[in-house]
């Protein structure tokens, strides 16, 4: 337990320390056609200095799910490809760094867009997948903004958003590192890099 007192500690400073920022309203962009022809939604945008940014113990809980925000735990869930579901106060601190978090319905998305998620993450290292338990093929979600009606990796939004959300400048952890804490893709997500194990009461 000592060894991950230290480890916490570690990432906490790896943060910076203080999480709060007074960033202005976050713009979303206009609405657009889906492949089917229905009208897309603009992502739901929440401004970043309306959102809890402490670093918390358990239990954590969010107003919106995937969450997009609000008060988390220390470490972060390191970036990459997972098929089991994340730890979303892990998760929801490695979108603070600036990544992204794509989450699929593994019963409803294409086996050719989950191998594609899988080699993009080898790309990019500010991009977290992950399984979730929405009703729709995918959602991107980034720190403070979420997009949902995308159905396939095909639709130019979901590259958009990638590129529009990654390292966004508000954030005032943008460009910090999302390796080195919590997780080894593709199914473990409680390893830290010293070999100790985040506790069972973080979940």
């Amino acid at each position: 337990m000592r060894k991950m007192l230290i480890m916490l500690a570690i990432v906490l400073a790896a943060c910076g320390g203080s999480d709060a920022t007074d960033t202005e309203t976050q713009s979303a962009g206009p609405s657009t056609d889906g492949l089917d022809g229905s009208a897309l939604s603009a992502p739901t945008s929440i401004p970043v200095s309306e959102i809890g940014s402490s670093h918390v113990d358990p239990p954590v809980s969010f107003d919106q799910h995937p969450p997009i925000g609000g008060d988390h735990y220390p470490f972060w869930q390191n970036c990459g490809y997972y098929d089991v579901e994340l730890l979303e106060g892990a998760a929801t601190h490695t979108m603070e760094h600036g990544a992204v978090w794509v989450t699929y319905n593994s019963s409803i998305i294409s086996s050719d867009d989950l191998a594609a998620l899988e080699k993009m993450t080898q790309d990019n290292g500010k991009l977290l997948v992950s399984p979730y338990p929405h009703d729709e093929p995918l959602v991107l979600s980034a720190w403070g903004v979420q997009q949902r009606g995308i159905s396939s990796i095909d639709q130019p939004e979901f590259t958009e958003f990638i590129e529009a959300w990654t390292d966004n400048p508000e954030l005032p952890e943008a460009g910090v590192r999302c390796t080195g804490a919590a997780g080894i893709p593709p199914d473990d997500i409680r390893s830290l890099a010293d070999g100790e194990q985040v506790p069972d009461n973080f979940d």
